[in-house]
């Protein structure tokens, strides 16, 4: 079985560089590279679509699924965003107060119960990340494609590549370093031998978009 993760195609936030929560549509670069990216995903036969039910994911899903023969794309709370205190959203990336209290945030995620506002913790995005890839182990397709954002998909890496030893250290390592552009793939391969074990097996691939 092999999963395709897809972050979402660039909104017009992305370019101006705001944080954005739930809100954000497609530009039209966002279309653009969505478009490339489905007729490179063509060639594949893509099972199913899961996606995060924010506007621009799901424009990318749907975009993608035009490919497959309008395949059933089915929308799921686990694949949202991880969630930063509200207090930041709509402030651009830049935004000195902003970045004071993401960085509250990250330095306390080690410590359980800790909240600044409204967030979400750390064991509650990596217990995200977990349930969604022992959900789909269970789905028996052999090709799904999941279209989620940035800080999720880090998550996911760093489940599949680290196990029980993602911690909030490597989570902020993995921030600083770790760069997932709009509509890269990565992909994860499960282990026949082993069910539920995850292999990455590609990271970040965007060449479709070069050519825009």
């Amino acid at each position: 079985m092999k999963i395709y993760v897809i972050r979402h195609g660039v909104t017009e936030l992305n370019t101006e560089k705001v944080r954005q929560h739930m809100e954000g549509f497609l530009s039209q670069e966002g279309v653009a590279q969505a478009r490339l990216l489905g007729e490179r995903l063509s060639s594949i036969p893509v099972d199913t679509i899961f996606t995060s039910p924010y506007p621009r994911a799901k424009q990318t899903a749907d975009i993608i699924s035009a490919f497959h023969k309008q395949l059933l794309v089915q929308e799921s709370e686990y694949l949202v965003e991880v969630r930063y205190p509200s207090e930041v959203f709509g402030q651009p990336k830049e935004d000195p107060k902003s970045m004071r209290i993401i960085e509250t945030v990250h330095d306390h995620f080690g410590e359980p119960g800790w909240r600044y506002s409204d967030e979400e913790t750390f064991d509650e995005f990596v217990g995200r990340a977990r349930t969604v890839l022992e959900y789909i182990s269970k789905t028996g397709f052999q090709n799904a494609v999941v279209v989620s954002h940035e800080r999720f998909i880090r998550v996911l890496v760093g489940v599949v590549l680290l196990g029980k030893h993602f911690t909030p250290d490597t989570f902020r390592t993995m921030r600083k370093n770790l760069y997932v552009s709009n509509t890269g793939i990565t992909a994860f391969e499960e282990q026949k031998s082993d069910t539920g074990h995850w292999k990455l097996s590609t990271l970040n691939d965007h060449a479709h978009v070069r050519t825009i």
